[in-house]
């Protein structure tokens, strides 16, 4: 019986794309109409058969047209055990927020729009709402090999399941669409989307008992990461000193949004007289895995379309480090400093927009660095580094977030 029904799901998908009898199918049970064409056609042709051998041409004329009607409904009433054959749909999602992008407390909501390609009945099926990460470390493929394998770990955050489309029967041609709506979980990861870790969230149309050939939906949404109402809003120095002098950076604030301008100064107060053969400011990403062989990977060059990356690795730090150069900035070169004349030097960064905040999670965390540093040619250099908190928020909000005061007051005291 199941390799009957399985041949007669097959006959009625093929017999249900003709021009001619898709109208029907869009009204009717397809298992119905195959059973009532071939029931048709057997009792035609037998009925013409046996008309034939006893009343001639006659016979066979009134034998084929009243077999052929009683085909028909006994063809149609056979088909109907074929009722319970899965319809063939393609499946979408219809957010509500055109841009797909949430903040903390926000509800995710929109329509499951199923479109049938083929009519059948439907078991029904649910929206899913996933957050996943993805964390990458090296790790040695055996003792004689000199190069790292790179491990990739999956790690399920978030599984919301709405069951949101009932069973039924879905017409080929008849689109249907079913609400949804949820609320993001608190506390929530924001979207990552970073080479040793990344943050993804998504959401997922699932239908039961669905043929293989179905088209099923997935589409990834934005998670915005915030930090609270007066975090990183106040004016920042870090120094350091050697027998030559002092090296200040000052910094206006310490949290920026993705896409804003990051403006800072530096302030060099020399001891003695000396000539530096270069200043200059860097912002790097900083990724880090606890898994891993114990190595920094120095990363300066990024193909996003190979995948391959230039860099440098060595054996420092614990787990895997990701230390990506996102910018940098010669403030000056070869230039030379006198005994108790305080310079200042202004720079600045545009930040990258790629969804790449900060984040702190158990399996890995990522950081973002201001480094500056004063390199001499016979002498020790001098480096300072601040770390700042990068989130997904709207720029203008972040301004408005943020202190009111400029570099040159972050360095008035100077």
């Amino acid at each position: 019986m199941h390799k009957i029904k399985t041949w007669g799901s097959k006959q009625m998908a093929q017999v249900s794309r003709l021009d001619v009898l898709a109208p029907l199918f869009e009204v009717l049970d397809g298992g119905m109409i195959l059973g009532a064409l071939i029931g048709g056609a057997l009792f035609f042709l037998l009925g013409a058969l046996f008309g034939a051998l006893n009343r001639g041409v006659a016979g066979a004329l009134v034998g084929a047209l009243s077999a052929g009607i009683l085909g028909i409904l006994v063809g149609g009433l056979i088909g109907n055990l074929f009722r319970s054959r899965q319809g063939q749909v393609q499946a979408s999602l219809d957010l509500k927020e055109g841009s797909g992008e949430y903040g903390p407390h926000d509800t995710v909501s929109g329509y499951v729009v199923l479109s049938p390609t083929r009519s059948g009945r439907i078991q029904g099926g649910k929206v899913l709402l996933v957050c996943r990460g993805f964390y990458a470390h090296d790790e040695d493929e055996d003792e004689d090999s000199s190069e790292p394998r790179l491990v990739r770990n999956v790690q399920t955050y978030h599984v919301q399941e709405l069951p949101v489309i009932p069973p039924g029967t879905v017409r080929r041609g008849s689109p249907v669409r079913y609400p949804f709506r949820c609320e993001l979980p608190q506390p929530l990861l924001p979207t990552h989307h970073g080479f040793g870790c990344s943050v993804r969230w998504s959401l997922h149309v699932d239908l039961d008992n669905i043929d293989e050939a179905s088209n099923l939906s997935s589409q990834e949404i934005f998670v915005r990461a915030v930090t609270p109402i007066g975090v990183g809003a106040r004016p920042e120095r870090v120094s350091t000193a050697s027998a030559v002098g002092e090296l200040v950076m000052a910094l206006p604030r310490t949290t920026y949004a993705e896409g804003e301008t990051l403006q800072g100064r530096l302030i060099v107060d020399p001891k003695d007289d000396f000539v530096a053969r270069e200043l200059r400011v860097l912002l790097l990403r900083v990724e880090h895995n606890p898994q891993g062989h114990d190595h920094v990977v120095y990363i300066s060059g990024w193909n996003p379309d190979t995948g391959r990356f230039r860099g440098e690795s060595r054996a420092e730090g614990q787990g895997t480090t990701y230390v990506w150069l996102e910018d940098e900035v010669d403030v000056a070169e070869e230039v030379g400093f006198a005994e108790g004349e305080k310079r200042l030097f202004d720079f600045k960064f545009h930040l990258p927009q790629q969804w790449r905040p900060t984040l702190h999670t158990e399996h890995g965390d990522v950081s973002w660095r201001v480094v500056a540093t004063l390199a001499r040619g016979n002498g020790r250099d001098l480096r300072v580094q601040q770390a700042i908190t990068m989130h997904t928020g709207a720029p203008h909000i972040a301004r408005v977030m943020a202190s009111e005061l400029s570099v040159g007051d972050a360095a008035g005291a100077e």
